[in-house]
């Protein structure tokens, strides 16, 4: 059964991003390979949902927007860091998915990361 840290790698190696595991034992997604807060260019994180056996693949909905990759997202939220309204977006990756759900993420996180400076 494929782990968060194995998936985390899979998908970084695919997107072409680096990693950072966080104190709560999630995944940060970045564009640099820094460890420096504030300069690590970071656009997303990378969950498990045990009981649902996936994944959970976070992002920025404004950045999505930007890039015209917002109606890949399974999910939109509002964690309200940005005040009223939709600020994330959400992907779900069943476990060992190489599939539809697992392609559409990469592709949404390539240009997200892309275009985060």
């Amino acid at each position: 059964m494929e782990s968060l840290a194995d998936f985390v790698e899979r998908l970084c190696s695919d997107v072409g991003c680096f990693y950072h595991r966080t104190h709560s034992g999630i995944y940060s997604l970045k564009k640099y390979n820094i460890n420096q807060r504030g300069r690590m260019g970071v656009f997303g994180w990378v969950a498990e949902l045990k009981r649902t056996n996936r994944f959970r693949i976070e992002s920025y909905k404004d950045l999505a927007d930007r890039v015209g990759v917002t109606h890949l997202a399974d999910e939109e939220h509002n964690f309200g860091i940005l005040g009223p309204g939709v600020d994330g977006i959400f992907f779900y990756v069943e476990r060992g998915s190489h599939g539809e759900d697992y392609k559409k993420a990469v592709t949404a996180l390539k240009d997200i990361m892309n275009l985060k400076n």
